[in-house]
């Protein structure tokens, strides 16, 4: 906190170092509402694991209209330089795999989702200490009878996911009220616990999997 430009409220400290920090590898989903500041509570998290000497490597995968917001809040409250993965960065990374060469990076969540080539560059780069996919309710996969359907975002966070130690889901509405498509969701933090494609064809009621170690949730109040 004393090294960014930043006066963090007390939901957002309590989010990093009561909730997150303590949980490494961390696999988790900050799903607080609309302006409480995931943001802010991204970049403490990534300042205090670089302060650690716990992150070299980052990347932060976002809608096209938001990562240059990214880019400038990172850089303006924290003091975090990162790039950007732009079409000069792919053509002219000389040892032909631009990840490789950015240990700090900011990407284009379709970019990345609909480039089969690009997400083999991405598998063949040195692992991730920390991936952060915002606006995280994009990776959807949806249950119809025994079948699972899957957009090319949710794939590529299934392919991502081996290849970072921390998995970080940003978003501020996390249920789309169909409780089998929430615990698809929640697969991509914990495969075993959430299967709920795996017994859809019960007719027996099934509990619900507890969400409480891999997930917060802050509901403004009034």
């Amino acid at each position: 906190v004393t090294t960014s430009l930043v006066e963090p409220l007390p939901h957002q400290i309590t989010a990093v170092y009561g909730e997150m920090l303590g949980r490494q590898p961390l696999n988790f989903l900050l799903a607080d509402d609309p302006g409480a500041g995931k943001t802010i509570m991204t970049g403490l998290y990534i300042r205090e694991l670089l302060v650690r000497a716990e992150l070299r490597r980052c990347l932060i995968v976002a809608p096209g209209s938001l990562v240059e917001q990214w880019q400038q809040e990172l850089s303006e409250k924290f003091h975090l330089r990162f790039d950007l993965l732009t079409n000069d960065s792919i053509d002219n990374a000389a040892s032909g795999n631009t990840f490789a060469e950015h240990d700090m990076l900011i990407a284009r969540l379709d970019k990345l989702a609909r480039d089969e080539d690009l997400q083999l560059l991405l598998e063949n780069a040195p692992d991730w200490d920390l991936v952060v996919f915002d606006e995280a309710h994009k990776l959807s996969a949806t249950l119809f009878g025994d079948e699972v359907k899957e957009t090319k975002r949710r794939k590529l966070a299934l392919r991502v996911r081996p290849h970072t130690r921390n998995l970080l889901l940003l978003t501020a509405t996390p249920h789309n009220g169909k409780q089998p498509d929430f615990e698809l969701f929640m697969s991509l933090l914990d495969p075993d616990r959430f299967a709920g494609h795996k017994r859809a064809a019960s007719d027996a009621p099934q509990p619900a999997s507890s969400t409480d170690d891999l997930m917060r949730r802050l509901v403004k109040e009034g």
